[in-house]
């Protein structure tokens, strides 16, 4: 019989990544990996769009496997125009999923707003790090 899966609210997603330390080693590694193309083991298609039309929104969906991490994750975003102008359902929601590499069961759900707010902001300080100008101390 499989298991419940976790579900983790934005503020439990918070709560897990509050620390830089916790989230820019790792995705510094796994950007290491991703670029180091076949080699790297990361297997990340193009993300596909399904249009909405009706209700002029979107809805993005992006599986990644990593086989230097066993990790094996799909994001989906959806995306409404209209939407934070005239409603209080935010523009952009999005959620993770999380799966057991070997077998496929889901193992987690995932808030992903906070997610990607939180990888955004460790990508920009993983590419200050690597574009700054060596003898940069401060920068700001």
């Amino acid at each position: 019989m499989s298991r419940v899966p976790a579900f983790l609210s934005a503020a439990e997603v918070e709560e897990h990544l509050r620390s830089s330390s916790l989230l820019i080693p790792p995705l510094e590694t796994a950007l290491a990996n991703f670029s180091s193309g076949p080699e790297g083991g990361v297997m990340q298609p193009v993300r596909t769009v399904v249009p909405v039309t009706k209700h002029r929104g979107y809805l993005g969906v992006m599986p990644a496997y990593s086989a230097a991490e066993d990790a094996l994750t799909t994001k989906l975003v959806t995306f409404y125009e209209d939407r934070g102008i005239t409603s209080v359902v935010p523009s952009h929601q999005a959620t993770v999923l999380l799966f057991e590499p070997s077998n496929g069961t889901l193992l987690a759900v995932m808030d992903g707003n906070v997610i990607t707010a939180k990888r955004t902001a460790a990508v920009s300080a993983i590419a200050t790090k690597f574009l700054k100008p060596p003898s940069s101390e401060v920068l700001c």
